[in-house]
């Protein structure tokens, strides 16, 4: 039982006053007056109590809250060894709980290798940005519990307290949910909270080089690197990835690739767009649009737009070169006779595309014919019997998707098509083309044996022609 205080002794007597049995019942309060305790204090071995004397007891010690009747009841009926006995119990208050904010992310980022299966650690896997994608959801709040008064056995109404409610600090590129309770990323970026306020960065800043301290980078949004790329180490971006320094023997994987220094030593570049660079040397590299650079020494390049070179040097010397739509540079090789390798115009995969586009084609027109003979017989028989109706219905979604489908691939064969007509007209131009550049445009194959000064070489009449460089400035 809880510390107590006494509140009250009531003192019984028999009536007469010959032969006094006095009988005490005493009433104790615990501390935070929650709980009253009866004590019964008799001389006399055969007692009888009263229901109305306990009553009494209870009101002169202001016990009138929670009473226990039933405990009362069967003291009266048996008042003996009555010592402390629980007689009535309040409502105990019930402090509300605070509310907090749940982090869906490390608020305290900590850069470590990571853990591979086989047990060894990858030292280049650093966890050194957290990043969040459009629609993620970052944190919630929990909110505070219920708060109820209590009430003690004198009647006395103890106030709780309320839970406090915390409230989402939001930064950039976040919003809440419609009911308040979720905190959503709005966008491709990095997770910053800075003072509990949470933001979503779509530019990742990197202040030195991607190396060592930093491991690879794997990113949404948009990535800038103010120092190198070391060699051997990874970014992967869902936007553009532009490089102040220098990448060497690194691999990118972006959208657009704009490196303001250059690349070299094997370093690998994949592009869904444009590859700008002042140099690049001894590296691969694809892009589905532009290659832009100063100069292209020694490398492996797919290319699905154009390759410039025209700025100062302007140079393409070595390597293996292919590019779907024009190559333009100042210079291609060298005097000494340095093999380089151009091809231009239609390659491999695009004529498979072709050929397996084709093959989608006659498929689906096929399906379409056995399906359009289906619903002509199901037409006739839908009334005689109510599962052919069923399966009537069935083949019409189908024709219907399939009539889609063979649209789409009618379109994108044209679409090929239109392509390979435009790659009918690729071309070479150059202010000097030096003696060990071989060209290659759609089937037909040039090799440079003297020095061509500001030409164009194009396909025409089924052979590779040398005409002026009308690009020359």
């Amino acid at each position: 039982m809880d510390n107590y205080v006494d509140r009250g002794k009531k003192e019984i007597f028999d009536g007469d006053l010959k032969n006094e049995k006095s009988i005490d019942i005493n009433i104790s309060l615990s501390n935070d007056y929650y709980e009253a305790y009866i004590t019964i204090v008799s001389g006399d071995e055969e007692i009888s109590i009263d229901k109305n004397d306990i009553l009494n007891a209870l009101k002169e010690s202001n016990v009138t809250f929670g009473i226990k009747n039933d405990v009362v009841d069967e003291i009266v009926l048996n008042p003996y060894n009555i010592y402390e006995v629980p007689i009535a119990k309040g409502e105990r208050h019930v402090n509300g709980i605070d509310g907090r904010i749940e982090y869906y992310f490390d608020l305290k980022k900590k850069i470590k290798p990571k853990h591979l299966e086989d047990g060894k650690v990858d030292h280049k896997e650093l966890n050194f940005i957290q990043q969040a994608k459009k629609g993620e959801v970052l944190a919630k709040k929990i909110l505070p519990t219920e708060s109820r008064d209590g009430q003690t056995v004198t009647n006395r109404t103890i106030r709780a307290k309320k839970g406090k409610l915390f409230n989402f600090k939001k930064g950039k590129n976040v919003v809440e949910s419609e009911d308040g309770i979720s905190l959503i990323a709005n966008a491709n970026g990095e997770i910053k909270a800075e003072d509990g306020k949470i933001s979503v960065i779509k530019v990742l800043e990197i202040n030195q080089n991607v190396g060592v301290a930093t491991g690879n980078i794997r990113f949404e949004g948009k990535v800038l690197v103010k120092g190198n790329v070391e060699s051997g180490y990874i970014i992967r971006s869902g936007e553009d990835v532009e490089v102040e320094g220098i990448v060497e023997g690194a691999e990118i994987i972006a959208k657009n690739i704009i490196i303001h220094k250059g690349i070299h030593n094997n370093a690998k570049l994949v592009s869904e767009g444009n590859i700008i660079s002042n140099f690049m040397e001894n590296c691969h590299a694809e892009a589905e649009g532009d290659i832009i650079c100063d100069a292209l020494i020694h490398c492996h390049i797919k290319c699905m737009g154009k390759i410039i070179a025209a700025k100062k040097k302007g140079l393409i010397l070595g390597g293996d070169i292919y590019v779907r739509e024009e190559v333009i540079a100042k210079t291609i090789g060298s005097q000494i006779g340095s093999i380089t390798k151009i091809k231009l115009g239609i390659d491999e995969n695009l004529l498979i595309d072709i050929k397996n586009t084709k093959t989608s084609i006659e498929e689906k027109k096929i399906s379409l014919g056995k399906v359009n003979q289906a619903i002509e017989v199901l037409q006739i028989k839908k009334n005689q019997d109510s599962k052919k109706k069923i399966f009537l219905n069935k083949y019409l979604k189908t024709r219907e998707q399939c009539t889609k489908e063979l649209k789409m691939l009618d379109q994108h064969i044209k679409t090929l098509y239109s392509v390979i007509e435009a790659l009918r007209h690729s071309k070479v131009s150059s202010e000097e083309i030096h003696p060990g550049t071989n060209i290659r445009i759609n089937n037909s194959h040039y090799i440079v044996k003297n020095i061509l000064s500001n030409v164009t070489l194009l396909k025409e009449n089924g052979e590779i022609v040398i005409a002026p460089n009308l690009r020359r400035s």
